[in-house]
Formats: C-alpha cells, structure tokens, sequence
C-alpha cells in the first residue's frame, strides 16, 4: 500500500515539476534547459516545497457539474419559437454555475448551495431547432472546470396557415383593412395545417368557431363574425399526438362604406392601329382601383370578369390608357369600372371605338336555273350577304309581298298553290323562313305606297217610316289608308287611314231606293308603318364574314301560266334587337311562272 502511495506521489510530482516549470517557480536552470534544484538545499525544505505544490495544485482542480434535470439530446416540444428550460445539478458546495447557450453567456453567479445543489431561478434560454448547453462551475479563487455540454432540441409544431376572405364565392382577400357593407360583416378562413389537427379560430378574445383539416391538410370556417373597428384574429391547431402550436394572430380594421361610387364618364378616339381612352376621375374617399373592361361582342353585358379586364388602376389620378392589341377595321366597347375597398363597383358608359358600322352587301350568286316551274318543282336564287362593318351583327328577313298573277280568291282554292322558303343551302336543317300554304296575294303596310280600301257592308232591317213595314238599310264602311312615301322617317313610313260610312235605304212600302250622305265617321289617323320581320335570325355574322342564303320558291298547285312574285328586305340587327332599316339590304323581285299542274 506504501509502494502504490510513493507511486502515485511520484507521479504527482513529476506532473507538478512540469506546472512549475511551465509557470516559472524554480530559481535556476540548467544549461540543458532543464529545471534543477539547488544544491544547497536541504531535504526538509524539499518536502515543504513539495507539500505547497500539491497543496496549489488541489485548488486548481474544479470538478465539472452533474446534470440531473435532463439528458444530452432531449427534445423538448413547444408552442413557440423560443423555451425557458430550468438546470438542476450536482457541483462542488461554495462555488458558483456559468450558463453558455450557443457560446453565449446566458446565466452566471449561480450558487452551489451546502448540499451541492443548484438551479437556474429564472430559466434558461432556448430557440427553435439544436441547442447547445455548457455548464462550468466556478471555484472561489475564480478556477473553472471543464464544460458539461447538454445539447437540446426544441421541437416547435407547424404554424397554421390561414388566409380571410369576404366570402367563400368572391374569395377576395382581406387584409389588415377592410372595408364592409355591413356593420358585423360576417367572413371566411380557408387555410393549412397537418392532416387530422383540430384548428381553433377566435376573434376578439372569443373562440367563434373550430375545425378539422382533412387528409390534404386543409381546413374552412365560414360565417366568423367582425365588428366595426378593430379586429384580432387568432388561430392555432392541435395535432392528432396532443401537441398545440402556437396562435397566430392577425389584425384587421373593419370600415362601413355606405356610399357607392359616381360613375366615371368614358371618351375616345382610334389614331393609327390604337384606340386611345379617357376618363373623369372618381371623387369616392375610399377609392380602390379602376378597371378598364373590353369587350368585342356588342351584345355581351360588360362585367368584372376577369377575362374581360385588361387593364386596372390603383392610383384614383389615373385617368387615360391606350389600347394596341386591336385589330383593323373592328370596333372595342370599353367601361371603366370604379371599386371602392367595400366590393361596390359601377360602370362607366359603354364608349366603341371605333363606331360601330352596320353595313351590309348582297349579291347574287349563280347558278340559276329556269324559272318555270311544273308542279313540285322548287326553284332557287342565291345570294352572297357579306359584312362590311366593324361588328359582329344579326341579320332580320323582312317581306315586302308575295304577289300573285293572277290573284286568285282564296276561298275557291283547294290547294295551296306556291310555297317559298329562305334557308342556308350550306348549312341549314330548319329554314330562316317558310311559308308552304301561299292561295292569295300578300303586300306589307310598309310595301304599299299607293294605298287601298277596305270596304265592308252591314245590313239592318228596320222600321224607318214607322208606317209597319221593315225597311232595309244598308250602311257600307269605307277604310282608305293611305302610306307617304315621301315622308320616310328612316325608312319608317307615314299611313293615313281614312274612315268613312255611306247609307242606303230600301223601302218596302214603296220600293223607293233613298241614299244617305256620305258620313265621315271618325278623324284621319296615322301612324308609323315599318317593315314586317318574319322568320328567325340570321345570327352572327363576322366582320368580313360572308354568308349564302338562298329563296327557294315551289310550285304547289298553281296553274298554267300563273306567276308569283317575291320580295325580301334583310336589316341588320343589334344587341337591343334595333334592326337598321337604313342598312337593309334587297333580294329585289324574283318572278316565277308555272307551266301546270301535271306532274313532270
């Protein structure tokens, strides 16, 4: 036991030479380098020296702190973003703790109480992800011992992803101002978190509302209800393990609009290839945006869709854009759009640019064939009607008479005798127009400018002489109208129709015929006579476009040598159903003879 004793204080000796050495104790040294002693120097004052070393040396040495409060490479899970943590340990009594989190000191002066114990008081610093803890005690002479490394991780759960809308059909974001039309406006959150969590949302230190988040991660709330002013939204998510993320809030002020905006007034004007446009600028105090809406359909409504919009302006002194993206010859109906942050919109006038150019061609197309028919032959003439304006238009076949030579009396006829259709022979299962039962002659008010009589007779038995005998008094009705040529309003004549009554008296008694005056028994009248549609739409005709239609005319029943004569207007049409007359376009007379019943 001596043995291992004189051993171990050899070693220690050798070990204290070297820290003598390296500090600079002895007072003399060798040529060699090496330390030496004295001579001189007596064994007991060797062993004192000895004794002192060893003595210093013990103070020097500073026992590294036990951990006990937790182990090297502990999770610790959390609702935020950074975590206190609480040390406690084991460390030599009478010294004192240092604390570095990430090579900072956090803590120090720590008391190692009587019993070796310590502990943080306040807790200890942590962030989200790898941390890296050194604990060193600290003797009172100020030695310190090596470090005592805990590494700890701080395991945050994910954040709930959350976004507001004014609703869950519009989808229009909110953000930290919002502008309602309602004092608590009711909203929609649509957001993302782990699949299965059960998400909170509260609003005003209130929870309105929960939800689950499906397989894809994504949960919906609607009807979370704001007040006037301001708002605190809170919203954190509990996953399936029990773990709570932290809230995450939002603000948003909430603003009642009452006041929907002034329209803006819409000019321009096309220059080169470009349409060039300007407009009044809004006076609205919660002004959002102006959105400038084309369209090229003159008979679509203009709205806010977005494929409509092709420009928008958040600066309310904006007031001018030129469009380039246009093509020749073709006219652009633009609105501008004021917003207000509330969601009220409301439109300018409709400006087109250029103006919208109705016109029309037509002409004939061969081949033609004879025009004598035998019964159930059909003959046709085709036309080529072609769009010479700007904007995509309708076509309304008008008739102006279907005339027949001789005129028949209609109520003689068995049979019809004509029939007359106009149809696409390109591209057509029903015809624009038919008219398969033809027995008389029909003229439109609007075709007949020399004017007719109606005349209609009555007949009244009477005794007029009081002498026992029934006269009999014929009154004759006379009905002359009369269409103005001369006074076309846009192709929009003037009829007069004149009413008249003529009285004439038999007498039975004495077989006297009396004929009564001529009494005019109401004022002239007139009114507008236009032309007569028929038919169905020619729809859609393209500027440019070019489209055949053909008249087709039958022979029903009609006799040898008996004619029919047919005319048709076509007036272009547009959105409000307005047909332009003084764009009508003529197929002009077409006469066709018969050449008999007999079958061919």
């Amino acid at each position: 036991m001596i043995k291992n004793l004189k051993t171990i204080l050899i070693l220690l000796y050798c070990l204290l030479i070297t820290v003598l050495f390296t500090s600079g104790c002895f007072s003399s040294t060798s040529d060699s380098g090496l330390i030496v002693m004295d001579k001189a120097e007596n064994t007991d004052d060797t062993e004192n020296t000895i004794d002192d070393m060893l003595s210093g040396f013990r103070d020097r040495l500073v026992t590294a702190p036990v951990i006990l409060s937790h182990s090297s490479g502990e999770e610790i899970y959390s609702s935020g973003e950074k975590e206190l943590v609480f040390i406690k340990g084991l460390a030599d009594k009478g010294n004192t703790i240092e604390i570095y989190v990430n090579g900072s000191l956090q803590q120090e002066d720590i008391t190692v109480d009587s019993s070796g114990d310590f502990e943080t008081s306040n807790g200890v610093e942590i962030i989200e992800g790898a941390n890296v803890l050194e604990v060193v005690s600290v003797s009172p002479s100020g030695n310190e011992s090596n470090p005592t490394v805990l590494d700890l991780i701080l395991v945050v759960p994910q954040k709930v992803e959350y976004t507001l809308y004014n609703n869950s059909t519009d989808m229009e974001e909110i953000q930290s101002a919002y502008y309602s039309l309602e004092n608590k406006p009711l909203v929609y959150i649509q957001g993302t978190h782990l699949p299965s969590s059960q998400v909170y949302i509260q609003a005003n230190d209130r929870v309105v509302g929960e939800a689950t988040c499906n397989d894809a991660g994504i949960f919906e709330l609607d009807g979370i209800q704001l007040k006037s002013g301001n708002n605190e939204i809170a919203v954190w998510a509990e996953t399936e393990d029990g773990h709570m993320s932290a809230p995450f809030f939002k603000e948003v002020v909430v603003f009642k609009d009452l006041i929907t905006p002034d329209p803006c007034e819409l000019t321009g004007y096309q220059q080169g290839s470009a349409n060039y446009l300007s407009w009044t600028q809004s006076s609205d105090v919660n002004f959002s945006s102006y959105k400038l809406v084309r369209l090229e359909d003159p008979c679509a409504d203009p709205d806010l869709a977005s494929d409509d919009v092709i420009a928008t302006f958040s600066d309310i002194s904006a007031g001018s854009y030129v469009d380039e993206d246009t093509e020749e010859y073709k006219s652009y109906y633009y609105s501008v759009w004021t917003v207000d942050e509330s969601g009220r919109d409301v439109a300018s006038n409709t400006l087109a640019v250029p103006a919208p150019d109705y016109t029309v061609s037509m002409e004939q197309v061969p081949p033609f064939s004879d025009i004598s028919l035998s019964r159930r032959e059909a003959y046709y003439k085709y036309y080529e009607i072609t769009n010479l304006g700007n904007v995509t238009l309708d076509l309304q076949p008008m008739i102006v008479y279907l005339k027949l030579d001789p005129n028949p009396d209609a109520e003689m006829e068995i049979a019809p005798l004509w029939a007359v259709y106009i149809w696409n022979p390109e591209d057509a299962v029903e015809p624009y127009y038919e008219e398969k039962e033809i027995y008389e002659t029909y003229i439109s008010d609007f075709a007949n400018t020399s004017g007719y009589t109606d005349v209609e007779e009555e007949t009244v038995d009477t005794d007029t002489d009081a002498d026992g005998f029934y006269d009999t008094r014929v009154v004759t009705v006379t009905e002359t109208y009369t269409i103005t040529a001369e006074s076309d309003v846009n192709l929009k004549r003037i009829m007069t129709t004149s009413v008249t009554k003529t009285v004439t008296k038999y007498s039975l008694s004495t077989g006297a015929i009396t004929e009564g005056p001529t009494v005019e028994t109401e004022p002239d009248s007139t009114e507008i006579v236009e032309p007569e549609q028929i038919g169905s739409l020619i729809e859609g005709l393209e500027p440019g476009e070019k489209k055949k239609i053909a008249i087709k005319i039958q022979n029903v029943s009609a006799a040898w040598e008996e004619k029919i004569t047919v005319h048709f207007h076509f007036a272009p049409v547009d959105c409000d159903g307005r047909y332009f007359v003084d764009e009508i376009v003529s197929t002009d007379d077409i006469t066709v003879k018969s050449v008999g019943r007999n079958y061919q």
